[in-house]
């Protein structure tokens, strides 16, 4: 008996030594099986990996199995970062789409097959190496790029993803004993991001209880208005952090609390603040609580296509809420609206660096603008380019010829014929203003003034071609040039008067970034949410879910 125990001893320790090599071996043979037929890895039984990663990941291993011992037990960073993925949602994840129940089944095999012997657990331990493995490659490239595609959704957008091998660092981290909530400090963002990631936690509990009830149609509420309607608008405000709680006696009255919880919800929508629920306000008011929690998924996944450092000073621009702000050492400095693209014609999400301003810009009219737009005007009226100020150029070089328009035979002017360039001279026509602000890009757009001063009173200002209109174009040009000496607001208004286009080169770069917010926290704390006005939030993305947790209402 003594004999045949140490056999099995030495036979269970001998495989014990070997057993890594073992799960190496088959993880070696599915990747080279894969490449050698041009197909996907199998992680697991009818699981595909789906990380292009991950062949180079095992490769700089030699292969060798990353979660599990030669006891075939799952190491404690295994364990980590299963718990880092069941917590997914705090990032506006899916624990699901990382092969959550996959890998508890693989657990679940594995427990049953303790003690019946570790042979026959080879295959699984294989399995589930790989389906962590393809877990984190896919965890870390979301929290790292985004979960969204948004350049195949958005084509205006232009982004520089970040290099950083981020799956390495995370593993090395998880390996140390980093406790798993605070893996994803790995990646540094905006400050805006970790703010709306603690939004969506609330809103997420508010879900988990049931969310918020619609307000029936009906008249317009409003100061002196009473009934369950009333009643019904507390509660809703209540639940989303608009109103407090003892704010009035009788909950069916439409009282002073109540305007001013219902001012505060149009504020933060970026509805016109009037204090009357009238049917705009009520149908954002009915928009359920599970359509928020996927637009704040989709913002804070839109937020990590940022870059890492938004600059010691910068502009900020989003487009979805008409705004523009500048900062410096992570204050505002300056906010005014802006006029932003139509929806057919986009203004592009960005970053670049603002080099230069000019003074009485030229327009540089666009071919798409000059053929579909003026060329008809032109051959209504062959006066138009001289009414305008427009000149009839060969090219866009610095000394191109001028052309006279006399001389040109309109009407068999097509758009596949049209070879002319169009340039408006600086002057109170220009659509460029006094002040054009320039920060080289791929889609060619810029910030300037505007004489259609009025389009800033609108609520909704999407009426551009694409550039960016701002409401204070001195501010801006006094606040670019102060590192300039000399060049005052008396001194740039003067330039200006002169009425001739002058470059004017800044002090050294300044960062700019253009990009699409639609939910946000702003610099108070209060959670924003705006209209999806080029519909990009429109595109699959499933609900990210919370389990429900005690909930006490959301503080704004």
């Amino acid at each position: 008996m003594a004999v045949t125990g140490l056999c099995m001893v030495l036979c269970e320790l001998s495989y014990a030594e070997v057993l890594s090599d073992r799960v190496g071996m088959h993880i070696r043979e599915r990747i080279e099986a894969a490449t050698l037929t041009s197909d996907r890895i199998l992680c697991a039984d009818e699981t595909y990996c789906v990380s292009a990663l991950l062949e180079g990941f095992y490769t700089g291993r030699q292969y060798r199995p990353c979660w599990v011992d030669n006891d075939g037990n799952l190491l404690t960073h295994g364990e980590e970062f299963i718990g880092v993925i069941r917590e997914a949602h705090r990032e506006g994840l899916r624990p699901e789409d990382y092969h959550l129940r996959e890998t508890e089944v693989l657990l679940s095999e594995l427990k049953r097959g303790k003690g019946v012997g570790k042979r026959s657990d080879t295959i699984t331990l294989t399995d589930l190496d790989l389906t962590l493995t393809d877990a984190l490659l896919l965890y870390t490239r979301h929290l790292l790029h985004g979960r969204v595609e948004h350049q195949n959704v958005y084509t205006e957008e232009v982004v520089t993803l970040r290099t950083l091998e981020m799956a390495s660092s995370f593993y090395t981290a998880l390996m140390s004993g980093e406790r798993g909530d605070t893996l994803a400090d790995l990646i540094s963002r905006p400050s805006g991001y970790e703010k709306l990631r603690e939004k969506l936690e609330d809103y997420m509990s508010v879900a988990g209880y049931g969310g918020w009830s619609q307000i029936p149609p009906g008249p317009t509420l409003k100061r002196g208005s009473q009934g369950q309607r009333v009643a019904q608008l507390r509660d809703r405000l209540i639940v989303s952090g608009d109103l407090d709680t003892v704010a009035e006696h009788h909950p069916d009255v439409f009282g002073k609390a109540l305007e001013e919880g219902v001012r505060r919800f149009q504020k933060r929508h970026g509805l016109k603040v009037d204090g009357k629920v009238a049917k705009e306000t009520l149908d954002i008011l009915n928009i359920p609580v599970e359509t928020r929690i996927r637009q704040m998924a989709l913002n804070m996944d839109r937020l990590r296509w940022l870059p890492d450092d938004l600059g010691k000073r910068h502009i900020f621009v989003n487009i979805a809420d008409f705004r523009l702000e500048v900062v410096e050492d992570d204050r505002q400095v300056m906010t005014m609206k802006i006029i932003v693209g139509k929806k057919d014609q986009p203004s592009c999400m960005l970053s670049g660096k603002m080099v230069y301003l000019e003074l009485n810009p030229f327009w540089k009219i666009p071919d798409g603008i000059a053929i579909k737009e003026i060329l008809p005007q032109i051959k209504k009226n062959p006066e138009y380019l001289a009414e305008k100020s427009i000149k009839l150029l060969r090219d866009w070089n610095d000394n191109a010829k001028e052309i006279d328009p006399k001389t040109v035979d309109w009407s068999r002017m097509r758009e596949n014929n049209f070879r002319y360039r169009l340039r408006q001279e600086p002057g109170s026509l220009n659509p460029l203003g006094r002040v054009k602000f320039i920060f080289p890009n791929e889609c060619e757009i810029y910030l300037h003034d505007t004489p259609g001063r009025h389009l800033f009173g609108r609520q909704r200002r999407d009426f551009s071609h694409g550039c960016i209109r701002i409401e204070k174009p001195m501010d801006m040009a006094v606040y670019l040039l102060r590192d300039r000496q000399g060049w005052t607001r008396k001194k740039i208004l003067a330039e200006i008067g002169k009425g001739k286009r002058q470059v004017v080169t800044l002090s050294g770069p300044f960062d700019v970034h253009i990009t699409y917010l639609t939910a946000w926290v702003d610099r108070s704390g209060i959670l924003q949410f705006r209209s999806d006005i080029y519909r990009i939030d429109q595109i699959p993305y499933e609900l990210p879910v919370k389990p429900v947790t005690a909930f006490t209402g959301i503080p704004q």
